[in-house]
């Protein structure tokens, strides 16, 4: 095993590197000093939810590779995974299809899962993957799907324009709810409307992943018309979730994380 920009090299699939970042092994670590779990538990758990994790971004990796994309590696953090795609196909239906893949993934493990009693947790976890990642919130799955989709009468420029701006409603959502969901339950509203920190986390993570990427198209577009630039070199970290896209392949989640709190 080696360590490529602050991750462990386990192994890897279908040619595919898979690393563990060294917060997720940090995360590990802490769990099961303060959850009072035996450490065997949280690994067999943590062995189960991050492998199907990874196998999501095996998903978008695999059909995007028959597509003509570069795959780089597979990247597993405590909040996610990140396929990073060079040349990633921007044809409508070639993005719908990369897109949908991980979800697939997703959906076909919570059918497999459901059958075994000691797996019924991990059934439960990857369906909720498969639904939530199919909301129309860009740049996740279901925001790709409705990008590509509005690409084909309004263009790639435009069409990622609305599709971040539907986006921005849906995360607008989750910070509310997940900040203020005991005022909703004060109101009667019960059962999802509950306080969930880690939701208003995601929303504002997504929100940022959408206006990032909105801007990348952006500059693409410049750069096509301008110095014929092929807008699909820019390399793609596909993330469920969310999607994060950046120019720069080592441009990880940590990265951004930080800059999200005012670091550099």
């Amino acid at each position: 095993m080696k360590m490529v920009n602050n991750a462990l090299s386990i192994g890897s699939v279908l040619g595919i590197p898979i690393r563990l970042h060294i917060s997720l092994l940090i995360a590990v670590g802490a769990i099961s000093l303060f959850s009072g779990l035996p450490l065997l538990a949280i690994l067999i758990l943590a062995v189960g939810i991050f492998g199907s994790v990874a196998l999501h971004e095996l998903g978008h990796a695999v059909v995007a590779r028959a597509k003509g994309g570069y795959i780089h590696e597979i990247v597993l953090y405590p909040f996610g995974g990140a396929a990073k795609i060079s040349n990633l196909p921007t044809r409508p239906i070639d993005e719908i299809m990369v897109a949908m893949a991980g979800p697939i993934v997703s959906l076909a493990l919570a059918f497999i899962f459901r059958f075994f009693e000691v797996t019924t947790y991990l059934s439960y976890l990857n369906a909720m993957l498969f639904f939530f990642n199919i909301l129309p919130v860009f740049p996740m799955d279901g925001g790709r799907v409705l990008r590509a989709a509005l690409t084909i009468k309004h263009g790639r420029l435009n069409a990622t324009r609305m599709a971040a701006q539907v986006g921005k409603y849906f995360c607008g959502l989750f910070v509310i709810i997940g900040l203020f969901g005991m005022p909703f339950q004060l109101l009667g509203l019960i059962g999802p409307f509950r306080s969930n920190f880690m939701l208003a986390f995601i929303g504002g993570y997504i929100y940022m992943a959408g206006q990032q990427e909105l801007r990348m198209v952006m500059l693409e577009y410049q750069a096509n018309h301008f110095s014929g630039h092929r807008e699909n070199e820019i390399e793609v970290e596909v993330s469920p979730p969310p999607y994060a896209r950046g120019g720069d392949a080592s441009d990880s989640f940590m990265d951004r994380l930080r800059r999200m709190f005012g670091g550099k």
